[in-house]
């Protein structure tokens, strides 16, 4: 009994310190977005000796805020529901079905998770370019939903497959097509996976920089990641503003992602029982 209490105080140090060194970083962005440059490069590691928030109005200013923060929540809105209702429908079907035809269509959308953007980058540009897709947060949206749907097509494929098909043959008998089936039975078990997979999809798309700094070079268009990148400079780099910039850009998906942790949990817990 003794032993075991000694491990459970060990494990706990253990995480304890693990929590501090994902966070240190964190704390010190944070703590030195309020410091003047000078200040910054006299000591990283010191207390800011006041709080400096003319860094946040200079980094709303130069980040355009206003409207980055609306094309970055467009884009990851649409790029996200198009992945939950694409992946989720394909998902459903491909695992239903079985035949030949869909084993091969499965392992063709699966693909693009396996191999890396970058082997296919440029056919996707100019695949872009030619259907005047670029400069536009649905255009870009729709490359993000066929390039990036995969993980999502994984999940949700798995996920019916643990769902007994006499759901679907009840249905059926009571005289529901197949859609109503998907969308009356199926999707409310979904529920769990459809809130993972939403949010990590939000995480993903929102901190997403390379598709945007391919096919976004209108000012009105750019997303909060790209009008950050413009303070990076050749010669030098506005630090000071690029430290509050960066915790301007990460609230809203720190909220967005403490405000819907249980259903995170919840979700990766459904995941690894059912997939």
């Amino acid at each position: 009994m003794e032993i075991n209490r000694k491990s459970s105080s060990w494990l706990t140090v253990g995480l304890l310190i693990i929590v501090i060194l994902y966070l240190y970083p964190l704390f010190v962005t944070v703590m030195n977005s309020f410091k003047t440059y000078g200040e910054m490069f006299d000591s990283f590691i010191s207390l800011p000796s006041k709080l400096n928030f003319d860094n946040y109005s200079k980094a709303l200013e130069t980040l355009d805020y206003a409207t980055s923060l609306k094309n970055s929540v467009l884009l990851t809105g649409i790029t996200v529901i198009g992945i939950l209702i694409t992946a989720s429908l394909a998902g459903y079907k491909l695992s239903r079905v079985k035949s030949k035809f869909n084993r091969f269509m499965y392992t063709l959308f699966i693909l693009p998770y396996l191999i890396p953007f970058f082997a296919y980058m440029i056919p996707v540009v100019q695949m872009a370019n030619q259907f005047n897709l670029n400069n536009s947060i649905i255009g870009v949206s729709l490359i993000n939903i066929g390039t990036s749907g995969s993980f999502a097509l994984l999940m949700f494929h798995g996920f019916v497959k643990s769902v007994p098909r006499e759901l679907d043959e009840a249905g059926y008998i009571d005289g529901c097509s197949e859609m109503d089936v998907f969308f009356r039975i199926i999707v409310p078990l979904m529920k769990p996976i459809i809130s993972t997979v939403a949010i990590v999809y939000s995480l993903w798309i929102w901190n997403e920089f390379l598709i945007p700094f391919l096919l976004l070079s209108n000012d009105n268009s750019n997303t909060l990641i790209i009008k950050m990148y413009e303070l990076f400079g050749t010669y030098g780099s506005k630090w000071d503003i690029i430290l509050a910039s960066m915790v301007l850009i990460s609230m809203p998906i720190i909220v967005l992602y403490i405000l819907f942790q249980r259903q995170i949990i919840s979700g990766i817990s459904a995941g690894a029982v059912k997939g």
